[in-house]
Parts: C-alpha cells; sequence; structure tokens
C-alpha cells in the first residue's frame, strides 16, 4: 500500500492504520475499528502517531495543505494552534474529531468543504455539535450526502454514548440547520467539492428539506472497553466482544434517532483514552512550545 493515498478528489490521505474488525451493512450501518495489537498490547502510540498525520486534513484550508511540501513544520504548528487548545493541554478534546474526521475519509472516502476554523466559529453553542462537515456522492442515487457528524472519546462507554446522542439531537432541528445555512453556506468555496450544488444547497432561498434529506449523521463513540485491556491479541473472542458491543451501541442509537434520519455507528474500543491523549498531546505540545 502507497504511503499516502489519494482520493477520488485528489486529497492524499495517509495510510491505513485502523481496520474494520466487525461491521453491519444493514441500514442503520455500524462499523468497528482497530489499529491492531502489537506484542501483546493494543496499539495506542500508533494510533496517536497515526491521528497528528491527519492533522493537516482535518486544520488546514487547501492552499494550505499545499505548504506542506516545502514548509511542513509551520504548517504542523498551524495545525496544531487552530485545532488544540494551547494553554490547557488536559482540556482538549479535540483528539476524537481527529478520529471522526480520519474514519470518515478513510472508510467512506467523505471530503471536508468547509475548513474547521469556519465552522467551529459560531453565533450560537448550537454550532459545537457538528465535529466534522464533510460531502460524498452517493453511489446508487448520485445525490450529495452531508456528513455531520459527532465524536466523543471516554473512558466510559455508557456515558459516550448518552453525550453523543446529546450532542446530535439538534442536527436534524430546522433551528440548527437554519444557522448552519447561515454560518457555512458563504464559507464554501470555490474550488471545494461539488461547489456550486453545495452553493446551491446552502442558498437562503434552498428549502431545508433539501438538506434534511441528504444528512448522514456519523457518530463515533471511542472509549476504553474491559476486553481490549485485557487482551493481548485480535482474537477471535476478542472480535466477538467488540462485535457485540458495536451491535448494542446501533441499538441505542436506533431507539433514540428519528427513523428519517439516516446515521452510522463508529466503535474504537481502546486499551486507554488516557494513553492516547497522552501521547498524542505530547506530540502536539512540541509544535506549541
Amino acid at each position: 500500500m502507497n504511503a499516502r493515498i489519494v482520493g477520488m478528489h485528489g486529497f492524499p490521505k495517509p495510510a491505513k492504520l485502523l481496520e474494520r474488525i466487525a461491521e453491519s451493512s444493514d441500514s442503520p450501518i455500524a462499523i468497528a475499528l482497530c489499529p491492531d495489537f502489537e506484542v501483546g498490547s493494543w496499539r495506542s502510540k500508533a494510533l496517536a502517531e497515526h491521528l497528528f498525520d491527519w492533522l493537516p486534513d482535518v486544520a488546514l484550508r487547501p492552499k494550505e495543505r499545499e505548504a506542506l511540501l516545502y514548509e511542513p513544520n509551520k504548517q504542523l504548528a498551524r495545525s496544531c494552534r487552530r485545532l488544540f487548545d494551547t494553554n490547557d493541554p488536559a482540556a482538549r478534546g479535540e483528539i476524537g474529531e481527529i478520529l471522526l474526521h480520519a474514519v470518515c475519509r478513510q472508510e467512506f472516502d467523505t471530503v471536508p468543504f468547509v475548513a474547521r476554523l469556519f465552522y467551529k466559529m459560531r453565533s450560537n453553542d448550537s454550532v459545537t455539535s457538528v465535529d466534522v462537515v464533510h460531502v460524498v456522492q452517493n453511489a446508487d442515487t448520485g445525490d450529495l450526502e452531508l456528513w455531520l457528524g459527532e465524536a466523543k472519546l471516554y473512558a466510559d462507554i455508557q456515558a459516550a454514548r448518552y453525550a453523543a446522542l446529546k450532542s446530535v439531537e439538534p442536527l436534524w432541528k430546522p433551528d440548527f440547520l437554519t444557522e448552519m445555512k447561515a454560518l457555512i453556506g458563504p464559507k464554501i468555496e470555490v474550488g471545494a467539492p461539488y461547489a456550486g450544488e453545495l452553493a446551491w444547497l446552502f442558498e437562503e432561498e434552498t428549502s431545508l428539506d433539501q438538506i434534511i434529506k441528504r444528512i448522514v449523521v456519523p457518530i463515533c463513540i471511542a472509549s476504553d472497553f474491559v476486553p481490549t485491556n485485557t487482551s493481548d491479541s485480535r482474537s477471535t473472542e476478542y472480535v466477538a466482544a467488540v462485535a457485540a458491543e458495536m451491535t448494542a451501541a446501533r441499538a441505542y442509537f436506533a431507539k433514540r434517532i428519528p427513523v428519517e434520519v439516516t446515521f452510522v455507528t463508529i466503535i474504537v474500543p481502546m486499551d486507554s483514552k488516557d494513553k492516547v491523549e497522552q501521547y498524542m498531546n505530547a506530540r502536539v505540545q512540541s509544535y506549541l512550545s
């Protein structure tokens, strides 16, 4: 596999690390991902390094990403300053956001169409519900799908489910969508994928129904998981435990999200989310110091 894979719109991607170890292809879709084990331990450091590779794709605009070729340190520092809390490393919740971005790009070939610095600048707190703003063309219908998602990086998987549900609830409400149109629409760049159709969708004159029917809500739960902590390999028993947790999470959201809303459940069962945060924060802090 090449070190960097180019998607259908020419955006390069880091080499793939996370592998699907369980999935449900029936609607609603659910997948479980794992960076695998190495020498008896779940690969926390490898995942943190992988997420660091994704930083420019999350934080930088296309022209800025091009500058990585000749000024990588400057652009990585810019990515860290733009994405992370520069004062309190312990308060950083952006790692889950990067994970969700990477999974959507890698597993579903979505692309961001508005830079994060724009959709995170908000007129009220409801817009914090959006951790990714991506788009992809549905291969069956040819219609655009707007992927508006939420990620939770928690120590407790039950708490993560509950928090994720509360965060995604505004995503199909008219007030939220009206504000999103006003906030995001003017920021769509001319060279963005599907720029013409997106510009039409986010015009004030276009009915919200045109957006609602295109929304897909990816929900990423990355949390501590006892079988991950107590396993030393991706055994059959381990995969079965992960699959059961994935199925439970999918059922939890299916009971609580309106049937007309399309959502995708993404589970990343961790050894210790604290380990991933520590490795990631060490890398980030080296660019913020």
